[in-house]
């Protein structure tokens, strides 16, 4: 009788061993899942629009940037405007990455305004994101999140393209993997 209790704990031991391990390897998955699809909107579609109002003046702001100097929106008055909201664990920010510099390189030229705003993140580590990534426009970090809250930014990546005359023309969110994407957005700004 005993021997069968010792192998009925044995086997109950492993059955509980095997049901933590698909319970681990299960809730990975649905971490996985979650990240992953929080940053991509539905195929064809422009992504969920932020709480803002296209046609409205952009929300004014001051944003302390990473090379010590301080810029407000009014810093780019008459000037079409991208601004970006990013952050360092974010794959979708990762994967955008290389487009905006493209479209930057492209635009700057012609007056637009790129800048990048690090949300959700540890400054030191979106410091280290921008020197791995090598931006050509500016950044700062949004201490506390205060303006991505008040342009309703939920996640990133979240754009908003901005007219001369500092209103809202559109916003995007998700992940942007075509240059010729984002510059139609530019150039309905131009």
């Amino acid at each position: 009788m005993i021997k069968k209790k010792k192998r009925f704990k044995i086997q109950d031991s492993r059955f509980k061993s095997l049901l933590e391990t698909y319970n681990l390897q299960l809730a990975t998955l649905f971490l996985l899942f979650t990240v992953l699809s929080s940053c991509s909107p539905p195929p064809g579609t422009r992504g969920t629009q932020p709480n803002v109002k296209v046609g409205e003046p952009a929300f004014p702001f001051t944003l302390n940037l990473t090379n010590g100097s301080t810029v407000t929106l009014d810093t780019f008055k008459d000037k079409p405007l991208v601004i970006t909201f990013m952050s360092s664990w974010c794959p979708c920010s990762n994967d955008s990455a290389p487009v905006f510099k493209e479209v930057y390189n492209k635009y700057h030229p012609q007056g637009v305004e790129f800048l990048m705003l690090g949300i959700q993140d540890k400054e030191r580590k979106f410091k280290k994101f921008l020197d791995k990534q090598n931006f050509p426009f500016p950044a700062g970090f949004d201490d506390g999140d205060n303006i991505a809250l008040t342009y309703g930014v939920n996640a990133p990546p979240t754009t908003f393209f901005i007219t001369r005359d500092g209103k809202i023309k559109s916003a995007f969110y998700g992940r942007i993997l075509e240059a010729d994407k984002l510059s139609k957005w530019v150039e309905e700004i131009v």
